[in-house]
């Protein structure tokens, strides 16, 4: 990347990544089944066509990431819901923010980290190799020291991750969670809307529940090469009703399914995690 000019790799990216999904079968097979059920009305071709714009726009934000992280290419982004950002900014205790995989997360977390002016705890889940873990682990680090108000915790499955995060919203501070994407340790809910039938993790929702912190949705949207647009959803639970997290959940899976109707391209998860509801009435 350092020899390789910025208009080349760009012009590059695009015959690089067909060639990768042609070869990924399980992942596109996985997008197209997300996109049968977010799109019905796209047909076989345009489904096809549609999976790979999901696989270039994550290949994009890879771009993205190494431009900035490794070479200090600047991002710009901004906010249009300026009113919901100083609102979640300004709330005097915990918050819990739900994020989803679009954009870049790593961005996504130093921008915000940077511009919110208060700590800022964020989740991930571990990488699928012991190497990979080491090598990510390290840039993360480093990106703490970067963001003094950033701090980043990786999921193992065990239980003190859950009360290590309950404990930092009761200090006051922000806490972003992943909530629409199931992997290895992390405990799957079932949960149907709009006749569509979602699989999402549960650890997020038993969090909120437990907290009874607001809840915020945020979504990152790449609108060019290093620049993005961070989406802040109105407060979807104010923490002040006992709401069991199937309720919570019941209040979060609309906000995710509205932003990947429209934004279906940007939503980066490899496995099949919604489906058509085969009968009943929507919940």
């Amino acid at each position: 990347m350092r020899f390789v000019p910025t208009t080349l790799a760009l012009l590059l990216v695009r015959p690089v990544t067909l060639v990768i999904y042609l070869l990924a079968t399980t992942q596109r097979h996985a997008i197209q089944t997300n996109l049968r059920a977010l799109r019905p009305d796209f047909g076989p071709i345009e489904r096809w066509w549609a999976g790979f714009r999901v696989f270039l726009n994550f290949a994009l934000t890879y771009l993205d990431r190494l431009w900035s992280m490794h070479f200090g290419h600047e991002v710009t982004w901004d906010v249009p819901n300026t009113d919901r950002f100083a609102s979640l900014r300004n709330h005097p205790g915990g918050v819990l923010i739900f994020t989803i995989h679009s954009g870049n997360y790593d961005i996504g977390a130093s921008l915000f980290a940077r511009e919110f002016g208060r700590r800022l705890h964020t989740v991930r889940a571990p990488e699928q190799t012991e190497e990979l873990q080491r090598l990510r682990e390290k840039e993360l680090r480093q990106t703490e020291k970067e963001n003094p108000r950033l701090r980043v915790h990786y999921n193992f499955g065990d239980n003190h991750l859950g009360l290590e995060l309950c404990r930092v919203l009761m200090e006051g501070d922000a806490v972003a969670v992943q909530g629409d994407r199931v992997l290895s340790a992390v405990s799957p809910v079932e949960m149907t809307f709009n006749g569509r039938v979602y699989q999402l993790p549960r650890g997020p929702l038993v969090l909120a529940e437990i907290s009874r912190v607001p809840c915020y949705p945020i979504f990152l949207e790449r609108t060019g090469r290093l620049r993005y647009r961070i989406h802040v959803g109105e407060c979807f639970h104010d923490g002040t009703s006992r709401l069991r997290s199937d309720d919570i959940g019941r209040l979060w899976l609309p906000v995710l399914h509205q932003h990947l109707q429209e934004h279906w391209d940007q939503w980066f998860v490899f496995e099949p995690l919604v489906s058509l509801q085969e009968s009943g009435p929507s919940a």
